[in-house]
C-alpha cells in the first residue's frame, strides 16, 4: 500500500508542470493516475500510452515516469518470475526516456527509486533460475542486468560483494547436483555431470579473480575436481580389465592432486574449519598419503570434539 500512496505525490508534483498544455492531456494523465490509483493497471497503462505518443505530451519527462511506474507494477503483478518481461522493458525504456528529457530534481530522484526496485528485481529472480530450473546462462543475464541498472540508480554503487555472493551461490548450487548424481545409485550421465563440473569450476574461478583467497570459492573448487577424481573410481567395477584400471586410478590421481592446493590454501586460511579439515582429509585418503591422512584425521577429530 505505501507504494501506491508514494506515486499520488510523484502524480501531483509533474501533474503541475505541464499545466500549459492542452486541457484534454491534462486529463488524460489524471485518467490514467486515477486508473492507477484504482489498482486498474490495465486502463492506466492504455491512458498513459496514448499521453506519451502525443505531440504535446511525448516531451513531458513526468509522463514518463508515471508510465514507468505503471508498467513496472504491471511487471510485478502478472510477470514477476518471467526473466525477459516485456513490461520489465518498457518500465526502463521508460525510466530511461524520462532522464533523457532532463526532469526536475524529484521527478529525477523517484526515478533512480524506480530504477533501483526494477534492478534488484533481477537480482531477486536469480534463485528462481539458479535453484529452480538450473539455467546458468539466464543466471547471468539476470545478473548483470542487476549490476547495469543499479549502476545507473546509484552513482558510484560498489557491487565486488554482491558478485562475488553471486558466483559463490552458482558455483555451489552446481557443485551440489553435480555430487547428487555421483551419490546416486545409478550410472552418472556424463555429459550432465561435466557440465555442471565446468560450471562450478567458471563460477569458482570468477570469485578466486576478485579475491584470490577466499576460502569458500577454495573450497569449492578443490571438491569439484576431487569429485571429477571419484567419479572414474566409481565408474570401475569387477568387470573392468585390468590394464584399465591402472590408467583409471592415474587420471583420478591427477584430478585429486588438482584438488590438493585449493584444499590447502582453504586450510591455511582457515585451518580450524571441520569442513575443511574434512576436505584435507580425503584428498590424502584418495592419493594413498596415509602419513598426510592420519595426521588431518587427528586434526579433524580433535575439532569435532571441541564443536
Amino acid at each position: 500500500m505505501k507504494k501506491w500512496i508514494k506515486i499520488q505525490f510523484l502524480i501531483l508534483s509533474f501533474i503541475g508542470g505541464i499545466w500549459h498544455y492542452q486541457h484534454a492531456q491534462v486529463n488524460k494523465l489524471m485518467e490514467a493516475f486515477d486508473c492507477y490509483q484504482n489498482k486498474n493497471l490495465s486502463c492506466a497503462k492504455d491512458k498513459i500510452d496514448s499521453v506519451v505518443v502525443h505531440s504535446e505530451t511525448k516531451e513531458e519527462p513526468g509522463a514518463w515516469s508515471l508510465r514507468a511506474y505503471i508498467y513496472y507494477f504491471y511487471f510485478r503483478n502478472y510477470e514477476y518470475n518471467l526473466y525477459n518481461s516485456k513490461y520489465r522493458e518498457i518500465a526502463i525504456e521508460s525510466v530511461q526516456k524520462s532522464q533523457e528529457l532532463v526532469p526536475d530534481s524529484e521527478t529525477e530522484h523517484n526515478n533512480k527509486r524506480l530504477l533501483r526496485s526494477i534492478s534488484e528485481s533481477y537480482f531477486n529472480q536469480i534463485k528462481i533460475y539458479l535453484y529452480d530450473s538450473l539455467n546458468y546462462d539466464i543466471c547471468v543475464y539476470l545478473f548483470n542486468n542487476y549490476k547495469k541498472y543499479y549502476s545507473q540508480a546509484v552513482s558510484g554503487s560498489d557491487l565486488k560483494d554482491k558478485e562475488t555472493e553471486f558466483y559463490l551461490s552458482v558455483g555451489a548450487q552446481y557443485l551440489s547436483v553435480g555430487k547428487k548424481l555421483l551419490d546416486s545409485s545409478s550410472s552418472i550421465p556424463e555429459k550432465q555431470f561435466e557440465q555442471y563440473v565446468e560450471i562450478a569450476k567458471i563460477a569458482f574461478n570468477k570469485v578466486l579473480e576478485m579475491e584470490s583467497d577466499n576460502s569458500r570459492a577454495l573450497e569449492g573448487l578443490a571438491i569439484t575436481y576431487y569429485n571429477q577424481g571419484a567419479k572414474l573410481i566409481k565408474e570401475m567395477s569387477y568387470d573392468t580389465p585390468i590394464e584399465q584400471i591402472e590408467q583409471i586410478q592415474e587420471n583420478a590421481n591427477k584430478y585429486f592432486k588438482q584438488a590438493l592446493p585449493y584444499m590447502q590454501k582453504a586450510y591455511e586460511n582457515k585451518p580450524d574449519d571441520v569442513d575443511i579439515l574434512e576436505g584435507m582429509t580425503g584428498i590424502y585418503y584418495a592419493l594413498h598419503d596415509n602419513e598426510k591422512y592420519l595426521e588431518f584425521k587427528k586434526k579433524l577429530d580433535k575439532q569435532k570434539k571441541k564443536e
